[in-house]
């Protein structure tokens, strides 16, 4: 079976077990109404959707067409005040987020910006943790009990894929998995061992590498068992190098090592409140200098990262940016920037 197959009988599954959860809105006060283009990724809507729900106390309504039912669906069970509009009804806009001139806020998609600029561009919407991290809470853990950690999904099928090479100029999750996994440094193991064994400190001085496949961390406590860590070794994701990872590392002060750093706005800086590789080679050496590096230079580090995300990525002020433009990253091959380097 191919696997945009499997993909499409997944979501077929998906849907019919969240159909019932789908809310249309009848009241009449007015609403977060969003209508993006039709290339939007479901990503993209969350990334919008869980910042205006910090931002706004209002009902967040999507415009209804059958294929916004089809991939949105599952989320109406765990987002309480998202809807879609009813159709062929008119619904009262308290703020209405559209590619449209009418709207209150402009939205386009010219992330490109963001990778080409050196200083914080205000207006670029922040990329989210991941989604479950906004459902579940937000608890974490102060003492660090593990040197570096790396946690996901490494399907070969999926990551091993030249694209990211080709467009981006960066290793992907595959290649970058197996140099890890050769590493004398490097433990894989599941995630029930390092939830009973990480308080022994057997893993301070090591690389813990948990795949989804094997059995990791839940979301719904990664971000709990994350803050344990000193460093997270941030894979790049499928369609584009940037990835939740590195967002859920910095909101809790673990220092995130990535190829990506240049994605974020503002770009991350080596040895400030990131380490950086670029190949296979350097992947080695970072390892080993971050687990030998001082703690008063690490704990400055890990400084760093959290005043970052407080500043730039732990909320955003929409009403800053009424009757103007707001950036969204999405994650559309039409959409994402290259890299100049390639």
């Amino acid at each position: 079976m191919s696997l945009l197959l499997k993909k499409i009988r997944k979501k077929v599954k998906e849907f019919k077990g969240s159909y019932s959860e789908v809310r249309y809105y009848r009241a009449e006060a007015p609403v977060l109404y969003i209508d993006l283009k039709p290339n939007t990724k479901v990503r993209s809507y969350l990334n919008l959707i869980f910042l205006l729900k910090q931002s706004y106390s209002q009902p967040i309504v999507i415009r209804f067409s059958l294929f916004h039912l089809f991939i949105l669906s599952k989320w109406f069970g765990k987002i309480d005040n998202l809807y879609f509009s009813k159709p062929f009804k008119k619904t009262k806009v308290f703020r209405k987020f559209s590619h449209k001139k009418s709207a209150d806020f402009r939205m386009d998609y010219e992330y490109q910006r963001v990778y080409e600029a050196t200083d914080y561009i205000p207006n670029v919407i922040p990329y989210i943790m991941h989604p479950q991290n906004y459902i579940s809470g937000l608890e974490t853990i102060d003492s660090k009990h593990v040197g570096i950690m790396i946690s996901g999904n490494f399907e070969r099928k999926i990551y091993d894929n030249p694209t990211l090479m080709e467009k981006f100029g960066v290793l992907n999750r595959s290649v970058i998995c197996d140099k890890l996994i050769s590493l004398p440094e490097c433990r894989m193991i599941t995630g029930d061992e390092l939830v009973n064994k990480y308080k022994t400190n057997e893993y301070l001085d090591k690389l813990v590498l948990m795949k989804w496949q094997s059995g990791a961390i839940p979301s719904a406590k990664w971000r709990y068992y994350l803050s344990t860590a000193k460093f997270i070794f941030c894979a790049p994701g499928m369609t584009m190098p940037l990835c939740h990872n590195v967002i859920e590392a910095l909101s809790v002060g673990v220092v995130p090592i990535l190829n990506y750093k240049d994605w974020l706005n503002p770009s991350l800086t080596d040895g400030v409140n990131c380490f950086t590789y670029d190949n296979l080679d350097s992947v080695e050496s970072i390892v080993r200098k971050a687990l030998a590096l001082d703690s008063q230079v690490y704990e400055a580090l890990r400084k760093s990262c959290m005043e970052y995300y407080t500043a730039y990525y732990s909320k955003f002020d929409f009403e800053k940016f009424r009757n103007g433009r707001l950036t969204l990253v999405n994650e559309d091959k039409r959409n994402l920037p290259k890299s100049k380097s390639v």
